[in-house]
């Protein structure tokens, strides 16, 4: 048994790019003055971790698995597609009120919490997308471009947003190894 739904070195380079845009992002909150952009990179710090532990452990995996036992086990599997549809439009729904939310609560926030804000956004797109896993939509997150699955662009280019953007905000704000010595210490 291997540990990770996908071992390949790239993949784990993305679950690596999810866990260092996390410390990233946690460092800028700690660092942060203002409550908001706080709470905001904190969230993200979450969010990221949670992302970088999903992309080995494939807990969308488990929930499919448990979702198409529970149909069958019911007797609702030949209505399946409705059920998921509607989950989908639950997800989008979710994810536009988040934009919503995100898109007023930071309107006075500065620049690199607004850019980071971009990298929630691509992230969102690529669960979205993951979600609707129907086969014909799973052509798409797996087509490869650039010896690389078009799905895991979304995944690197969301965490790479997040993670710059909290570099070039500690940057900014009293200094990024100011901040690192005050975390470790």
């Amino acid at each position: 048994m291997t540990l990770g739904h996908d071992p390949t070195l790239l993949a784990w380079c993305i679950t690596a790019a999810y866990f260092g845009a996390a410390g990233l992002t946690f460092v800028a909150g700690r660092a942060s003055t203002d409550r908001r952009d706080r709470a905001f990179w904190l969230a993200c710090a979450a969010l990221l971790i949670l992302l970088g532990f999903n992309k080995q452990l494939d807990l969308q995996g488990y929930i499919t698995t448990f979702g198409r036992s529970l149909a069958k086990q019911e007797g609702w599997f030949a209505e399946r597609r409705l059920v998921q549809g509607a989950f989908v439009a639950a997800l989008g729904i979710m994810a536009a009120a988040v934009l919503a939310s995100l898109a007023v609560w930071l309107r006075r926030s500065s620049a690199t919490v607004k850019v980071a804000a971009s990298g929630i956004v691509l992230l969102l797109a690529f669960i979205l997308w993951r979600a609707a896993s129907f086969h014909h939509m799973d052509v798409w997150v797996t087509h490869e471009i650039a010896g690389m699955r078009s799905g895991w662009w979304l995944e690197l280019a969301g965490s790479i947003i997040m993670a710059s953007s909290a570099f070039v905000f500690l940057r900014r704000n009293r200094g990024f190894s100011d901040k690192i010595m005050e975390v470790r210490g």
